[in-house]
């Protein structure tokens, strides 16, 4: 049978598959004998009432006595409300387990993301760990599920920079876009996304909105450095063609990279007799 996105969300939550379709089972239809929650839900009989049982001890289910017992399911919002304190309860704990460890586990330099959704919540996690500077390029699909953080980035004093070729209206920060329609690059071009905070994390990544979907994130500064040049250069060429100033951009962006660069060319220039 097809899931429902109720059962997809209580299996996501730990409930198992059945005790899902059985409260889902619930919900449409109370109070049930376990013979027609499990006729409902697909469940054996010789099943279902353990698992209308194991539902009323984790408190998703309230048991009626009678011959035969009915079953009614916990009103919604007390069952989301028990969930959340359980779930920041377990966190809470868990936090405390670790730090009574007292040890800090290695960071690898590079790790790699597998899964669209992995993608999105580790860039997620590199725009929040910004301190200074934020720099984006991606597709309007990508990079609106990272407008929140980065607005909340720029409130903390982030300098933030985003670049698409397609349209970006609206958007946190300074923002480069030739104004192309999605559709229209998609014709040529796949989706791809790369968040660099501070010169110093770089997620570089697949965006095509399915599990194949792979990135990697990385610390190492180099890393963030040609990451950072390319985005640059794209931007130029973007400034080029528009006529817009972009030097106080990039001097924020690339540091003192620009200014000692600068310096260079000026001193290695032929000097004019």
């Amino acid at each position: 049978m097809s899931e429902s996105d109720v059962v997809a969300a209580l299996v996501a939550l730990g409930f198992s598959l059945n005790e899902s379709r059985a409260y889902e089972a619930l919900l449409q239809d109370a109070p049930a004998t376990g013979y027609e929650v499990g006729v409902r839900a697909q469940i054996p009989r010789s099943a279902v009432y353990g698992v209308l049982r194991r539902l009323v001890k984790d408190g998703a289910a309230r048991s009626i006595p009678g011959t035969p017992e009915r079953f009614v399911p916990s009103p919604a919002a007390d069952l989301v409300a028990l969930l959340r304190k359980r779930f920041e309860g377990s966190v809470t704990a868990l936090e405390a387990a670790i730090a009574r460890l007292d040890v800090t586990p290695p960071v690898p330099d590079a790790f790699s993301v597998h899964g669209y959704a992995r993608v999105l919540e580790e860039a997620t996690s590199v725009v929040r760990r910004a301190e200074s500077v934020l720099i984006v390029s991606g597709w309007p699909r990508e990079l609106s599920s990272l407008e929140a953080a980065l607005r909340e980035a720029e409130k903390r004093g982030v300098f933030v920079v985003a670049f698409s070729h397609a349209s970006l209206s609206a958007f946190p920060g300074e923002v480069f876009s030739y104004g192309l329609a999605e559709k229209d690059l998609e014709a040529f071009w796949q989706h791809r996304l790369a968040v660099i905070a501070d010169d110093r994390i770089t997620l570089v990544a697949s965006a095509e909105g399915h599990e194949r979907d792979t990135g990697v994130v990385s610390e190492t500064k180099a890393i963030a450095e040609v990451t950072t040049s390319q985005v640059a250069l794209d931007i130029t060429l973007l400034a080029q063609r528009s006529g817009r100033d972009i030097s106080k951009t990039m001097a924020r962006m690339l540091g003192n990279r620009v200014g000692n660069l600068d310096g260079l060319l000026k001193a290695s220039a032929p000097s004019k007799k």
